[in-house]
């Protein structure tokens, strides 16, 4: 099995670059005022590009509610499912003033893979006829793995010049999770074959602090670390979500941004058949272009 650790690295990033813009605020001689006079330069914008995911890792087991008996399975190596992707992202805000504004993200992602099994996987209970069944050793598996994603947020703004600003927020990571995991094998004189097909969507809680710097008027470094834990019933997960951008506001109401994406996910979820358990880690280039107001 993969082991890839990005994730100290997005902790580390997230709390140098809060620090430095405490210690850049701090230094403003009229830090007091927390807000200058000076209109919003970005209002409402809207940001479309593409999310160049370089890598994905993705771990699953699905076990019976009775007995974790499940196999855990490597999407990308077990099953060949895409290790990369590119997909169409889009994300903005609306500021109703400087202090509060509202925040949204919304992409999709859609992988699949084939493969030929290396060994044995369980999923979930094979003695339950309708809750899992076992894939022999050399079975062609077909799999696909899809979710949709949509952040709707909540920003305060506690600190907001034209030189630089920070915020804290909530909302919702509302995340809809589609896999199916179809096999066929050729046993003796017959053919043998099951498959697992489930979706679902889940809504994620989040807490989100991030910050502005402009470099000049017109080139500017956004940074925005959300953070999900939740423990209720059947559900448990954890969301880390680092981003890391430059912005150049290159002519009036239009310009071009860069940046990095890392996403560490761990969710526990549970129906009456099956219990399930998925960790993904995305690390993730983001290239777009502004329309601002």
């Amino acid at each position: 099995m993969k082991i890839t650790s990005y994730k100290p690295v997005s902790r580390v990033l997230a709390i140098a670059l809060i620090l430095a813009g405490s210690c850049y605020a701090a230094a403003d001689d009229d830090f007091d005022d927390r807000y200058d006079d000076l209109p919003v330069a970005e209002r409402f914008k809207i940001r479309i590009g593409g999310f160049l995911i370089d890598r994905f890792d993705t771990t699953a087991r699905f076990d019976s509610t009775r007995y974790p008996i499940g196999t855990l399975i490597d999407m990308e190596e077990d099953f060949n499912v895409d290790p990369s992707e590119t997909v169409l992202r889009f994300d903005g805000f609306y500021r109703f003033n400087k202090k509060h504004r509202i925040d949204w993200t919304y992409y999709r992602s859609r992988r699949s893979g084939t493969a030929v099994a290396s060994r044995e996987f369980t999923i979930g209970d094979p003695d339950d006829p309708d809750g899992g069944f076992i894939i022999p050793k050399d079975s062609r598996v077909q799999t696909t793995w899809n979710f949709d994603l949509l952040k709707i947020g909540y920003a305060w703004s506690f600190l907001n010049k034209r030189r630089y600003e920070m915020f804290i927020g909530t909302g919702l990571n509302i995340r809809r999770l589609d896999i199916e995991i179809d096999y066929q094998a050729a046993i003796s004189n017959f053919n043998q074959q099951d498959r697992l097909d489930t979706a679902g969507t889940i809504p994620l809680p989040t807490f989100s602090i991030g910050g502005r710097w402009n470099l000049t008027e017109k080139l500017q470094t956004i940074f925005r670390y959300e953070l999900f834990l939740l423990e209720f019933g059947d559900f448990r997960g954890s969301e880390q979500d680092f981003q890391l951008l430059l912005e150049h506001s290159t002519f009036k109401h239009f310009g071009f941004g860069v940046g990095i994406n890392t996403i560490d996910i761990n969710i526990r979820a549970q129906d009456d058949k099956m219990r399930g358990e998925f960790d993904s880690r995305i690390l993730g280039l983001l290239a777009y272009t502004k329309f601002y107001f």
